[in-house]
């Protein structure tokens, strides 16, 4: 009898996966955002040391690639009932105007910049990259902390 409830014991251990597998029984490997984040940066790193236009051009490139590592982890967190990829796309589109428009207004177009220069002309896009950095690194714990 207790040799019975052993086995029993042991059966079930054997079959409910583990919490650290991945959803088709593959070990899970924790989400790293940093090295996602310092990827995305690496790209435009030349970009970034030259002109204001081009620091401007190569923050916005790396946004545009957080994006996307955002992108990816939504597909992975989000069933495509709740959320699409291109749902998701749509949404973060949309913050990047809204949310990029309003800070460059606030740094370039306001009553007490009747010539500001370019000094404020990437502030904007590195709001937008803090933004999508927290949004990153928000899916990625979400991911390791449910394992998925």
């Amino acid at each position: 009898m207790k040799r019975s409830a052993v086995f029993c014991s042991a059966l079930m251990w054997l079959t409910i996966p583990s919490p650290a597998m991945a959803g088709g029984g593959e070990p899970f490997e924790p989400i790293d955002a940093q090295a996602m984040i310092d990827a995305c940066w690496a790209q435009s790193y030349e970009l970034r040391a030259g002109s204001t236009a081009d620091a401007r051009e190569g923050i916005l490139r790396s946004v545009l690639c957080l994006e996307e590592r955002i992108l990816d982890q939504f597909e992975v967190l989000f069933s495509p009932d709740v959320l699409t990829r291109e749902e998701a796309a749509k949404q973060l589109d949309t913050i990047r105007m809204s949310y990029g428009g309003l800070y460059w207004k606030l740094y370039n177009e306001h009553q007490g910049c009747l010539f500001c220069g370019t000094q404020y002309h990437t502030s904007h896009v590195s709001a937008l990259a803090r933004l999508m950095e927290q949004t990153l690194r928000a899916a990625a714990d979400q991911r390791n902390r449910y394992k998925l």
